[in-house]
């Protein structure tokens, strides 16, 4: 039997609460964050660089001419833009 979503993100926070971020694999931040955090990334296509939102999962969310239009998106769609290191 699948387990729910919100029992999984309350084992995911439990973790946090008693091992801390560091030892969150990359699944347990994609399924926390899913709803609220993305990223954008650069991509070139054609010659040309393309500013794409990515969910927390990875997923590609939609692509934008600049970073300003890509971080406007985000704010008007209520997700949290996290820079990559």
């Amino acid at each position: 039997m699948d387990t729910p979503k919100n029992d999984i993100r309350t084992d995911i926070r439990n973790d946090i609460r008693e091992e801390g971020l560091r030892t969150l694999s990359s699944e347990g931040l994609a399924i926390l964050g899913e709803d609220h955090i993305a990223y954008i990334r650069a991509h070139q296509v054609d010659a040309q660089t393309v500013y794409v939102v990515h969910g927390a999962n990875g997923k590609e969310l939609a692509g934008f001419d600049n970073r300003d239009a890509a971080l406007a998106a985000c704010y008007e769609h209520e997700l949290e833009a996290v820079g990559l290191h």
